[in-house]
């Protein structure tokens, strides 16, 4: 998908949250209208306490996660027509903030996001059979 990017915001938690397009034409008068929602959230012993740290070794969340944990909201409407492509695109962005803007402001999302990669990447373990 390509991506063209409309706006960068720091939130309240001093994160940033990317806005992009992503929308294409499908037909000669109708687009697949794609707003995507980026933000990148370094994986550092700070957004933990010196007791989650304890509990959960930082050097093994990092291993699990890496450097970088990555949250992705991506939306989509199809066969909109070209007319009412930018409107559409516009009140994509405005429904997102509007219903997760307070949520992934919080200043515990960072480490949420990151304890959530992180037990998910345990829970989901993959056999990698070598040959």
């Amino acid at each position: 998908m390509k991506l063209k990017k409309i706006k960068e915001m720091v939130l309240e938690n001093n994160q940033t949250i990317v806005i992009s397009d992503g929308s294409r034409m499908i037909s000669k008068d109708a687009y697949l209208v794609t707003m995507k929602a980026t933000m990148d959230i370094a994986v550092e012993k700070d957004l933990f306490s010196d007791k989650e740290q304890k509990e959960i070794f930082f050097e093994d969340i990092l291993d699990k996660v890496g450097p970088v944990a990555v949250y992705e909201f991506i939306a989509e409407r199809n066969f909109v027509m070209a007319d009412n492509k930018e409107e559409l695109f516009e009140k994509l962005q405005n429904d997102f903030f509007e219903n997760l803007g307070k949520y992934i402001s919080k200043p515990d999302f960072p480490k949420k996001l990151v304890l959530k990669q992180y037990k998910d990447s345990i829970n989901n373990k993959t056999k990698t059979i070598k040959v």
